[in-house]
């Protein structure tokens, strides 16, 4: 089963790097890894956080693609960053005792708040929402932990509200048009592993 996915994985991105597009995108996560990873060390976080937010941003861009052509986030992807969270959350946790039940904690809120806001953004707005967006969130909020998580949520926004003010402004979207979100969260998450949040 795991070499099967593996191959549907490899295949997957073999189709994907026909289009010009995906391979400007694999280069741009390429390039924004490189240059985070050299922030992150210049800031001397330890090598399992540099690995924890370099596999969810690799993960963004990838998400990011998948929901801008096909308006969707595959649940396979998502339950894959969860179980690598899992797996670095472990290492953490062994490497650094006195810091394991904290990590755990913050990253069991980062999860509750992140799906949560979320959740209730879906219900408020009756599947404006996605389910997707929700679930894409918590599992965010098990990277960043509870005291990122808001900050990422606005950036976020901020950066899905300027977007759209720019294309109603230039009309080449409308009030009622949907946009996919994911692109926006990965500017999100940029932004805030950026800023050090």
């Amino acid at each position: 089963m795991k070499s099967g996915v593996l191959s549907s994985g490899i295949n997957w991105i073999k189709t994907q790097m026909k289009a010009r597009s995906f391979r400007i995108l694999a280069a741009a996560g390429i390039l924004t890894g490189i240059a985070l990873g050299a922030e992150f060390l210049l800031f001397s976080y330890s090598i399992l956080k540099i690995a924890r937010y370099l596999m969810l941003l690799e993960g963004m861009f990838v998400i990011a693609w998948i929901d801008q052509h096909e308006r969707r986030i595959p649940n396979r992807i998502l339950l894959l960053l969860l179980g690598i969270r899992a797996v670095i959350l472990a290492a953490e946790w062994i490497l650094v005792p006195s810091m394991g039940l904290a990590l755990l904690i913050s990253s069991a809120l980062g999860l509750l708040l992140g799906g949560g806001l979320f959740l209730i953004a879906h219900l408020i707005s009756r599947g404006g929402v996605g389910m997707g967006d929700v679930k894409l969130f918590a599992v965010i909020g098990t990277y960043v932990g509870a005291g990122s998580i808001m900050p990422l949520v606005f950036l976020t926004a901020l950066a899905a509200a300027l977007y759209s003010l720019v294309m109603l402004a230039l009309k080449k979207v409308s009030m009622k048009e949907e946009i996919p979100f994911a692109p926006f969260v990965l500017a999100g998450v940029i932004l805030a592993m950026a800023l050090g949040m």
